[in-house]
Formats: C-alpha cells, sequence, structure tokens
C-alpha cells in the first residue's frame, strides 16, 4: 500500500516535470481592477556618422543634440474578453510630460535639465491597446488627439507588446512589421532584437533606382525587460536603438539618430475602471459614449507628421528671400564652381514647395534676368506641377534663339523622379516645337525622363501613357525621309532603353548609312543587360564585329566589341578574336590594334577573362606569336583610376580611334564603381570625318563630308550632339576666320545628380526624416585647330565641375526641432589633349590632366523649442586636399609625346 506521503511526493514529481516542459511563464497578468503606474523616459540624440575604422568612435565623433521626455503612464485593464481571458483592452493615460534638453548644468556629464516647452500645456488623454497575450493589433485614440501625441503614445503602447519565453516571430509595432527574437536572460529576464523592419505605411520616402547615387542604412534594435517575480507584469525595461545612415559615394558624409526608451513601475492601486461587454467594439461604443469623442482605430505604426511642420529651416523661407540671399552665387561665373552648386541645393526644397504664381514671379521678374538661366536649372530639378507650369509659360519654345529652353530641357531629361504630369507635359509639348535641334532636345529628354519613370515605379511601365509615348516614337521613326531622322531616333531609343525597342534596333544596325548604323550600336548598348541573354543580340554583335555578311564601320565594331567582352565572352568568340588579330592586313590595323588593347585591358580586370585567355594561348601556341601581340595602329584604349577609397573607386576610360592616320573617334568616360553597382557619370567624345583627303592621305571608300563635332551624355542621358563644322565650305571659313580654334561649350547647367528622403520611425514614437541632395554643375567644352599648312591638329576636351552635396536629418514636433545637417563640396578640372601630327610621318600625343582640388565637408548641429528663446548651433569644418596630377597613358603614347614636344619631358608632365 502506498503510503499518502508517497503518492503527494508523485503527484509533485509528476507536475513539476510537466511544468518544466511548458514555457516559463506565469498565468498571472495584468489584472482588471488594478492600475499599474510606470515611470517613462525616451530620449532621442542627434549627431553625425560615427567615423570609419575608429578604435574610439565615440571621442572622435561630435556631441550630440536631442532631448528627452518624462511622463508617468498608467496602464488600467478596463476589459478582459469573456471568451479569451488573455485578450485585454488597456487604458494608456500619459501624464505630466517634461521635456529636458542637453546641458553642461546637468548632474551627469552629457545629462538633461528640464526646460519649459509647450508639452508642458498638454492635456492627458488615453490611448486603449487592444492586448492579446503580449500582442497588440490595434490601439484606439481620440479623434482630437494631434498626430505627434498619439504617435507618441504608440511608442509607449509598442513597449508592452512582449512575449515570455523564447521565440522568434514577426510583429507590428512603431517601426514597422519586424523580425522580433526573444532570449531569456535567466530568471524572469529577457532580450528582444528586432531586424528587418519594414515600415508598411505610405510616407514621403524616395530613393533613387542606381544605389551608388543613395544612401545605405544600418539600423539596430533591442529591449531588455524584466517581469515581476509573481506575474507577466513588466517591472522594469530598457530599450534602446540606432540608425546610422551614410551616402553610398562618401560614407564620410552622413548622420545618425539614437532612441532609449526607459519603464519602471513604480506601484499599484485599486481602479474602478471597469467595462462589462460581450465584444471589444461594444466596449469601443461604450467609451465613446461616456467620453462624446470619437475613437479612431489604428495600428501601431507610427504617422508621418504633415510637410507644412517638418520642413526645414531654409525652404519654410520666402523663396524671393532666399534668391536674394543667394544671387550673386547665380552669376553665370558661378557655374561649375561650388558657390554655384551650394546655390542650386540650397533652392532646389523651397522651389518645390512655392505655387506656380510665387514660381512664376520670380522667373519673370526683370531683376532675375542675369541669373535666369540658373533660375531655370531650379526649376527644371524641382520636378513638380507648379515649377514644370511655370516655366513652360515664361520660356518662349517656338524662338529662334533655342539656348534657354534646351537647357530647361536638358536639365529636365536628368529627373530623379518624374511624375505622369511630367512626362504628358513633355509629350505635348514635344508635338508643338519647331526648331529641329530643339525638338530633338525635347525627344530626348521625353524618352530619357519616360526610362527613369518605368524604373521609379515599375507597376506602370504598362500604363497607357507610357504605351503613346512608345507609339509616338515609332510612328515618327517609320517616317523618316532621311538617315539624320534615323540616326535622331536611334538616340532617342538610346535614351529609352526600352527592351521592346530591340528589334527595331536590331534591324537599323544593318543600315546600309554607317552613321545610322553606329547609333544604332549604341542603342542597343543601353538596353538593359537581360537583352543580352538573348542569342540574337550577341549573334548580331559578332556579325558586327567579324563582319561576316558585310563591311560595317569600324566604330560599330568596336562598340560590338565592348559589349561582347562586357557580357561574359565565352572561349570560342576569344579564340576568333585572336585569329582575327593574327590575319593583320592594313585595312584592319587600327581596330585590330584596339581590340588587343582592349582585350589586355579586361583581361587585367576580370579573372575570368584573363583565365580563358591564358587557357586559349596554352593550348592554341599559333595564337601566342608576334602577328597577334605586335599591332603597331594609331588608336588607343585604356582605364586608369581617378580615386579609389573605402566607397569604391572613380576610373576613367580613354579611347581614340584611329582612322587614315588621323583620329576619327575620342571618347572620355568616367564611371563611379562599388561592389553593388557602376554607374556612368559621364561621357565626353569627340568625332571627325572626311578629313583624310584636305590631308592629302588615301580616303577610298570613304566619301563623307568633312566633319567635326562632339558628343556628351550625362548620368546615362544621351544629350543632342554638336557639330562644330559640317562640309568642306564651313570648315575653311572656320580655318580662315580663326573661329576653328575657339572653345565650343557643349553643356553648361547644374543638375540634381542625388534625390534621396528617408522617413525613419523611432519606437519611441517620434519620426526622423533625412533629405539629401546632391548637384554637379558642370562647364563642358571643347575645341578643335586644324592646320592643313602645318600638316597638324590639335584637340581639348574640358571638364570642369562642382559637386556639392546637402543632407539634413530632422526631428521636429511641436515642441521641439532638432537637426543634423551636413554638407560635402568639392571642385574640379580635368583636361583631355589630343595632338596629331602628320607632317613627316604620324605622330599622335594624348595628355590628361587633373587639378588639384579641395573636399570640403561642415556639419551644423541645430535646436530649438517653439515659444522659447532656447536655440543651439554647433558647426565644424574640415578640409581633405587632392593633390593635382597627370596620368601615364601608355608608353608609345609617352614616345610620341617626347617626340613632337621634346622640352616636354615626358607625357606626364603637368600642362595646367
Amino acid at each position: 500500500m502506498i503510503q499518502p506521503g508517497i503518492t503527494l511526493l508523485l503527484i509533485l514529481a509528476v507536475f513539476s516535470s510537466i511544468c518544466q516542459q511548458a514555457p516559463a511563464t506565469s498565468t498571472r497578468q495584468y489584472e482588471l481592477g488594478t492600475t499599474y503606474n510606470y515611470h517613462y523616459t525616451a530620449a532621442v540624440l542627434l549627431n553625425e556618422a560615427q567615423p570609419l575604422f575608429s578604435q574610439n568612435s565615440t571621442k572622435t565623433k561630435g556631441t550630440d543634440v536631442g532631448y528627452q521626455v518624462a511622463a508617468t503612464v498608467e496602464l488600467t485593464p478596463v476589459w478582459q474578453n469573456p471568451s479569451n481571458t488573455a485578450n485585454m483592452l488597456f487604458e494608456l493615460l500619459m501624464s505630466n510630460p517634461k521635456l529636458s534638453i542637453r546641458s553642461r548644468k546637468a548632474q551627469q556629464p552629457d545629462g538633461f535639465v528640464d526646460h519649459s516647452s509647450p508639452l508642458d500645456d498638454t492635456e492627458s488623454t488615453a490611448v486603449y491597446i487592444d492586448w492579446n497575450d503580449g500582442k497588440i493589433s490595434n490601439i484606439y485614440a481620440f479623434e482630437s488627439e494631434s498626430i505627434s501625441l498619439v504617435n507618441f503614445k504608440k511608442g509607449i503602447a509598442s513597449l508592452f507588446q512582449l512575449q515570455t519565453s523564447a521565440v522568434e516571430l514577426n510583429e507590428l509595432d512603431a517601426s514597422g512589421s519586424c523580425t522580433a527574437t526573444y532570449t531569456n536572460l535567466g530568471g524572469r529576464s529577457f532580450l528582444k532584437i528586432k531586424n528587418d523592419c519594414q515600415f508598411q505605411r505610405p510616407t514621403t520616402s524616395f530613393a533613387q533606382s542606381k544605389k551608388i547615387l543613395g544612401l545605405s542604412s544600418v539600423s539596430s534594435y533591442q529591449t531588455k525587460y524584466s517581469f515581476k517575480s509573481d506575474s507577466d507584469v513588466v517591472d522594469t525595461l530598457t530599450s534602446s536603438e540606432v540608425h546610422s545612415i551614410r551616402v553610398n559615394l562618401r560614407s564620410q558624409a552622413g548622420a545618425s539618430v539614437a532612441s532609449r526608451q526607459y519603464l519602471r513601475l513604480n506601484g499599484e492601486s485599486k481602479s474602478n475602471k471597469k467595462i462589462s461587454a460581450a465584444s471589444l467594439t461594444k466596449v469601443i461604443q461604450s467609451v465613446t459614449m461616456n467620453t462624446n469623442v470619437n475613437l479612431v482605430e489604428d495600428n501601431l505604426q507610427l504617422v508621418e507628421e504633415s510637410s507644412v511642420l517638418a520642413c526645414e529651416t531654409s525652404s519654410c523661407k520666402n523663396l524671393k528671400k532666399v534668391v536674394n540671399e543667394v544671387r550673386k552665387n547665380l552669376q553665370t561665373s558661378k557655374v561649375a564652381t561650388s558657390l554655384g552648386a551650394s546655390a542650386f541645393v540650397t533652392l532646389l526644397p523651397i522651389v518645390r514647395q512655392s505655387s506656380k504664381d510665387d514660381i512664376l514671379a520670380l522667373l519673370k521678374d526683370s531683376k532675375n534676368k542675369q541669373i535666369l538661366p540658373q533660375l531655370i536649372d531650379v526649376v527644371a530639378a524641382a520636378q513638380t506641377a507648379e515649377s514644370y507650369a511655370a516655366a513652360i509659360e515664361v520660356i518662349n519654345f517656338q524662338s529662334e534663339n533655342i539656348d534657354l529652353a534646351e537647357r530647361f530641357l536638358q536639365v529636365v531629361s536628368l529627373s530623379t523622379r518624374p511624375s505622369e504630369y511630367l512626362l504628358g507635359g513633355l509629350l505635348k509639348l514635344s508635338k508643338k516645337i519647331k526648331s529641329e535641334k530643339l525638338s530633338e532636345t525635347a525627344l530626348l529628354s521625353l524618352a530619357a525622363i519616360t526610362k527613369t519613370f518605368v524604373i521609379n515605379q515599375q507597376e506602370k511601365a504598362s500604363d497607357k501613357l507610357v504605351k503613346d509615348i512608345h507609339t509616338y516614337f515609332t510612328d515618327n521613326l517609320k517616317t523618316c525621309a532621311s538617315e539624320d531622322c534615323n540616326q535622331l531616333y536611334m538616340r532617342v531609343f538610346k535614351n529609352l532603353g526600352s527592351p521592346e525597342t530591340l528589334p527595331i534596333i536590331l534591324t537599323h544596325i544593318d543600315s546600309p548609312d554607317k552613321k545610322t548604323s553606329v547609333w544604332a550600336v549604341k542603342a542597343l548598348k543601353a538596353l538593359p543587360a537581360s537583352v543580352f541573354l538573348d542569342d540574337r543580340v550577341k549573334q548580331k554583335l559578332e556579325i558586327v564585329y567579324f563582319q561576316v555578311d558585310r563591311p560595317y564601320d569600324s566604330s560599330a565594331r568596336t562598340l560590338a566589341l565592348d559589349m561582347l567582352l562586357d557580357h561574359q565572352p565565352d572561349s570560342t568568340f576569344l579564340i576568333n578574336v585572336l585569329i582575327s588579330l593574327s590575319m593583320g592586313g592594313s585595312e584592319n590595323l587600327e581596330l585590330n590594334t584596339y581590340s588587343l588593347q582592349r582585350l589586355q585591358e579586361y583581361a587585367g580586370n576580370d579573372p575570368v577573362v584573363r583565365s580563358q585567355l591564358k587557357q586559349i594561348l596554352s593550348d592554341r601556341p599559333s595564337l601566342n606569336n608576334y602577328h597577334v601581340f605586335a599591332q603597331n595602329g594609331m588608336s588607343t584604349t585604356f582605364s586608369r583610376d581617378l580615386y579609389r577609397n573605402v566607397d569604391g573607386n572613380g576610373s576613367f576610360s580613354s579611347s581614340t580611334e584611329a582612322a587614315n592616320k588621323m583620329m576619327k573617334r575620342a571618347a572620355f568616360d568616367v564611371y563611379l564603381r562599388n561592389p553593388e553597382d557602376t554607374f556612368q557619370l559621364l561621357s565626353v567624345g569627340l568625332f571627325t570625318g572626311g578629313m583624310g583627303s584636305l590631308m592629302g592621305f588615301s580616303t577610298e571608300g570613304d566619301e563623307e563630308e568633312p566633319t567635326a563635332g562632339m558628343e556628351v551624355t550625362l548620368a546615362g542621358v544621351q544629350l543632342r550632339p554638336v557639330i562644330f563644322f559640317s562640309g568642306q565650305s564651313e570648315l575653311m571659313g572656320h580655318v580662315w576666320s580663326g573661329t576653328a580654334s575657339e572653345r565650343t561649350t557643349a553643356l553648361q547647367a547644374t543638375v540634381l545628380l542625388q534625390d534621396y528622403r528617408n522617413v525613419v520611425p523611432l519606437q519611441s514614437g517620434f519620426v526622423t526624416t533625412l533629405d539629401v541632395r546632391g548637384s554637379v554643375s558642370f562647364d563642358f567644352g571643347g575645341e578643335i585647330q586644324i592646320s592643313i599648312w602645318n600638316r597638324n591638329s590639335h584637340s581639348v576636351v574640358e571638364d570642369i565641375a562642382a559637386w556639392e552635396l546637402e543632407g539634413s536629418l530632422n526631428l521636429n514636433t511641436p515642441f521641439v526641432k532638432s537637426s543634423v545637417d551636413f554638407t560635402v563640396g568639392a571642385e574640379s578640372r580635368v583636361d583631355f589633349v589630343n595632338d596629331v601630327s602628320f607632317a613627316n610621318g604620324i605622330l599622335l600625343c594624348l595628355r590628361m590632366g587633373q587639378a588639384e582640388f579641395n573636399i570640403d565637408y561642415t556639419v551644423q548641429k541645430r535646436e530649438s523649442i517653439p515659444g522659447t528663446k532656447h536655440w543651439i548651433h554647433k558647426k565644424k569644418k574640415r578640409q581633405d586636399f587632392v593633390p593635382g596630377r597627370t596620368f601615364k597613358l601608355n608608353d608609345q603614347n609617352s614616345g610620341f609625346c617626347n617626340e613632337m614636344f621634346p622640352a616636354v619631358e615626358s607625357a606626364g608632365s603637368s600642362f595646367f
């Protein structure tokens, strides 16, 4: 017989084993009829981005700005679901909120002291929380409550969304939808870490498709909390989060925000706030009747403040006033300078918030006539319906002088976030323009912004407006009666970058007109990388390069080679290229020279191509010989780094294609690269044709009229080519008048390069916004001097530019405003000089130099409290010096330069 004592021990043992298998939680939770009184604080601190790779980054970064809010929080369960006791409705009441600011007078270093603010007059109103076993599905707030206070209370409510066991699950709170991981720290203490938070509520956030032009953000969230020893009631809680945001192009530029929350249970008291109802709906109706105020149902996600409240310090100013403040920096002489670029980014947010009438008044003011082109730059970059309508009303698109209209269209073509309104307006405008040159610019602009629109809003790629634009282009191409017209639409298709145009482009590659064929190949190169998976494309490019069925222009062939090397060339193709090099022939000398240098360049940069070529030369000794590797034409191609740092590198690619012993095409391309992205910032090219007969060289098969000009592609957008002269009579007119040696400006404007806005919700209930705008102010020009008597030519491409980036991290509420503003600026110049002498044989000397420049950094921190005299402004500057340099191109070029200019020690000598 089992003794009663033993029976009791067995029962306890079994019960104990069952308890050990269950989660380590208590069945007691928040109780009806009890008010839980908490002390609560929330602090938010803004600062610049921490220095990279610093051993003690907290010591090297600047002091922060920010504030703390302390309050009493009463949490009272007012209803319990009769059919689910874990489901309760909490009343959360915040009272006696008090603002504190950073002060040296604080008891602790970097501590806070109380300060009067509009928060002192805040009335206490409750929010109601639908809580179910540690999860919060909805909250209910009074309809009359301000957005700021509701957000603040959502931040407090989010702290009560907690689990009592180690688990991983998805939660929706003030930060958005996050993956929450809970870890037991021992006893009744836990750690909650959130990852992959996605804010699911519409905001004014905007990011560019090119990652290298955008920003990178790193966020971390963690909450440590402890329950009471005898229940699942929060006893203490500390929550922290940090968001560090950096500019991808320059990671030293950026800002960070840190938020901390603290909750401590002060005590419990009896409450008579109990509601008896069968459902939550009945409870909400009861509260509404008792308070006579409507309750609005919502989830825990925050709501972004209106732009009127959150506008930046500068953008809240009057448009006319700000223009007067920066007027001297809007002069034409300030284009391509940091001052001019800075004035642009200062004005842009104000124009974006201005009405059509205000913008019209600005553009029509006679006092602004001298700075009108620069004002047009800003208005075009604003991309609002109001700015576009104002510009269209002021600019005369039918005037014989197209400079202002073309400048507007060129800046519009670089729009970062074009709207349907802008697309529709530009489509309508392009149909009305009579000038051939301006019409081409309008078509190129329309194509470029259509491409950007589709990239930004993939879901609208099939909209009627986009299809109408495609149809407009293709219908116009069908009516072309000249090769000039066909070439124009190949440039349009290049800017459009639509895979739908592939069949048309492939057809025009086979055009009997050489120029049309070259432009078609360029249009093909601009299509998305996915089209190169199409066997038709690679096959067509190989046909062009190897001239399988007909002769192709050498420029088309070199472009075809570049594309094939760019898209994973197979060994068979590389073998055929080497075989073609071995065959030689004077007619292929320049192409072979170019091709060999391209192969060597790709082998140096791409390990896959390098491995393929090594294997081919090992397996086929017949291709590893003098005939393949001793190409001695005048053509040249190479790439060099402009800079290289932790953020990636900037490089340029220079190529010169010779024909008939003269330069046929010279290109200077600037690329920005990081591990994730490649972006062609600029391409400036010079081209000539039909010059051989004038210089006494054989031009059999080339009956082209003497021509020279410049092509510019800016941020991937092809601009209208600039023709220096066309035809022998025009050339001789330039020679006799001396205008051939005059500098021609291909592009002079300030454009928007970076345009980014990120809304960062904080779990503490505050909303921060980061706005970044980067402008590039350009003055691109060039000249070609040709002397028939001295039998030489001299050409210069001048690339003068300034970059100015301004960023602002703002935390604006009705009771306090804080911000961290940072700027990065630089201005530089790169010259590319090409000299050719054909008096005694052919000598070709290329020289390239970059002038010295400074990179300037400025960080400013501001804080103010509305209705008080509190104002903080901290500022610091830093400057990095970048020495000037010239670039060694290749040994052959250095030898030619030494022979042409014996007084110059080497091709690497400075010429600034």
